[in-house]
């Protein structure tokens, strides 16, 4: 016993010669993504109180005629087309998304209405077959937000919008704050 308890002294102090060593980093903390494949699904930007929400939809439950995943030239799922994407906005939130409180700003353009995108070296222009003077800043937020994340994985693509009566400052999606003007342009309204 006695030798026991000399044993369970001595270790700690046999530990004292081990010399400490600095962290050694590595890498960054792991992450996951929690929404369905890009392939798969639409990013939706809804209003919900004073601020929009992003809402994943897997292709298919929308109710937008049409709404049929394609492929790409490798035959692989290819992610929905832009124009497709921005008609399940203008469609509304379906049935689940209304009962979490999810809307469409009212001055947004009724469903239905046409919607052309075209990839420039500057961002993405949207031409909509619907007048822009009735648009408020937080429909254009959902238009804006909605294409650059259908455009890009991390939101970051500039869109310009246009529309029958004229073309708004071109923008991006700033889920911070307000839409963020681009260097070129002057603050949309």
């Amino acid at each position: 016993m006695r030798t026991a308890a000399l044993l369970a002294a001595w270790l700690p102090l046999a530990a004292c010669g081990i010399q400490e060593t600095d962290v050694i980093a590595a890498g960054g903390a792991a992450t996951i993504d929690v929404l369905p494949a890009r392939q798969v699904r639409m990013l939706l930007f809804f209003s919900h109180g004073s601020g929009l929400i992003p809402i994943p939809r897997t292709v298919g439950e929308t109710e937008v005629p049409g709404d049929e995943l394609g492929q790409d030239s490798n035959g692989e799922a290819a992610r929905p087309p832009t124009e497709k994407t921005i008609a399940a906005l203008l469609a509304g939130p379906n049935e689940a998304e209304k009962r979490a409180g999810m809307v469409n700003d009212a001055s947004l353009p009724v469903p239905g209405t046409l919607a052309t995108t075209e990839v420039t070296e500057d961002g993405v222009d949207v031409a909509l077959k619907a007048p822009l003077d009735g648009i408020t800043r937080p429909a254009e937020r959902q238009l804006v937000c909605t294409v650059a994340f259908a455009e890009s994985t991390d939101g970051a693509v500039t869109v310009t919008l246009r529309g029958t009566d004229g073309t708004r400052t071109p923008a991006r999606c700033d889920l911070q704050s307000a839409l963020v003007p681009t260097a070129s342009g002057t603050a949309p309204r």
